[in-house]
């Protein structure tokens, strides 16, 4: 019989599926369209401008090309099983859930088509001649902030499983948690403070990270108390 935390966090998983779907319908028909520009705005005019160069650094690991390195590293540190000395083929559903975000990903940006913040609010664009920068068409979802979510959330169960910290130290576990959390926050606020996405774009990605997400925790992880 299916574990009943393991069987509540893959419906949770679901629903926030469900909910991504249900959001990019809304975002496509102009949903938080004032919102995203007011929220941006915001955010460039109260942001102290000696921190940029930290959001431009801080989502990184979560850019497409150094994310699949990090999605292969928490692969084979899950599929490792030091103490009982065997192999856990379960962790390789982590790089298919991480493909999934991708598809997810180019569904919102050929789907939903919202456009992207215009060129003058970019910050720093990452080019040395910015007069032929090219901007995105379409910004929704943010890959940056699902990918942040999804790889947290793999990250969370490797490192606080096989440790069984949620069983031993419920101290370190909040820890834990709490950078992961932070980084996913961080990682979100550059999004749309760099000019590259709406509020919008980073609650969609936040979606579709947190439902792949939980998924990879039921289906691959040690952290949910057996029954």
């Amino acid at each position: 019989m299916i574990n009943k935390y393991r069987l509540a966090t893959l419906l949770l998983g679901l629903f926030f599926l469900f909910s991504f779907y249900l959001f990019s319908r809304q975002v496509k028909h102009g949903f938080l369209k004032q919102e995203d520009f007011n929220f941006t705005v915001v955010l460039q005019n109260h942001m102290p401008a000696r921190f940029d160069s930290m959001w431009e650094t801080i989502a990184l690991p979560v850019t497409p090309t150094p994310s699949i390195f990090v999605a292969g590293l928490i692969t084979l540190l899950a599929l490792v099983d030091v103490k009982k000395r065997r192999i856990r083929f379960r962790a390789l559903l982590i790089p298919l859930l991480f493909g999934l975000v991708i598809l997810g990903e180019m569904y919102g940006k050929s789907v939903v088509t919202h456009p992207s913040p215009p060129f003058f609010m970019i910050k720093h664009p990452t080019t040395i001649f910015p007069q032929f920068y090219v901007n995105a068409q379409y910004s929704y979802p943010s890959g940056h902030t699902a990918r942040a979510v999804f790889l947290g959330m793999a990250l969370f169960s490797i490192l606080a499983g096989p440790f069984e910290l949620w069983k031993k130290n419920w101290k370190k576990t909040g820890i834990l948690a709490g950078i992961i959390l932070a980084y996913i926050f961080a990682v979100a606020i550059s999004r749309i403070y760099l000019g590259e996405h709406w509020l919008s774009d980073v609650i969609g990605g936040g979606f579709l990270g947190s439902g792949l997400g939980l998924l990879t925790l039921a289906l691959n992880s040690h952290i949910i108390p057996k029954q």
